[in-house]
C-alpha cells in the first residue's frame, strides 16, 4: 500500500511540476527579406551554398573561407567596413538553407547571432530566397537594423545580376 501511495504522490508532484513549465517560443527574425528570381531553386542554392560566391553575390571588401562545408571559418569586412568573424552552422542540401554563425562583429552590442539564406522553389524556372537575422527576442539597435538590412539589399541586388 505504502508502495502505491509514494507512486500516486510521484506521479501527481511530475504532474504539478510539469503543468508549471512555460511553453517554448519561437524565436522570429529580427529582419527578413524576400525575393524571388527567375531561376531553378537548385541552380540559386547550388551558388548560395558555395562560399567562395559570397563575395561576388554580397559585395563584401574582403572575404576569407578556410573550407567549403560545415564549420567553415569566415572572415569578411563589408562595403560599410564592418568586419565579422563567423562559420557555417547549418547547411541543409534537401532543404537549401544555410546558417551562419556571428561570433564576433562590428555592430554594436556584444550579442553572437545567426543569420540564414532559404531557397524555396516556385516551380521550374523561379524560385524564392529569404533572409533572415536571428538575434533572440531582444531589439536589434537601430544601427545595427539598418545596416543589416544594407547588407540585405546589397545580397539582393547582386542575386538578381546574377539571375
Amino acid at each position: 500500500m505504502r508502495l502505491l501511495l509514494c507512486f500516486v504522490l510521484m506521479c501527481c508532484m511530475s504532474g504539478l511540476a510539469s503543468a508549471q513549465m512555460t511553453a517554448a517560443k519561437k524565436i522570429p527574425p529580427a529582419v527578413e527579406k524576400k525575393v524571388v528570381l527567375n531561376a531553378n531553386a537548385q541552380k540559386v542554392w547550388d551558388y548560395l551554398s558555395e562560399p567562395g560566391n559570397y563575395k561576388k553575390f554580397s559585395g563584401v571588401q574582403e572575404f576569407t573561407c578556410e573550407e567549403k562545408a560545415l564549420n567553415a571559418k569566415i572572415e569578411l569586412t563589408t562595403k560599410a567596413g564592418k568586419k565579422r568573424s563567423q562559420y557555417i552552422s547549418v547547411i541543409d542540401y534537401d532543404n537549401f538553407k544555410i546558417c551562419y554563425f556571428v561570433t564576433k562583429s562590428d555592430y554594436a552590442g556584444d550579442k553572437q547571432w545567426v543569420y540564414a539564406f532559404e531557397v524555396k522553389s516556385k516551380g521550374s524556372k523561379k524560385c524564392e530566397v529569404t533572409l533572415s537575422i536571428y538575434f533572440g527576442f531582444d531589439e536589434l539597435s537601430p544601427e545595427f537594423k539598418e545596416g543589416i538590412t544594407k547588407e540585405f539589399d546589397d545580397i539582393v541586388a547582386g542575386l538578381k545580376k546574377k539571375f
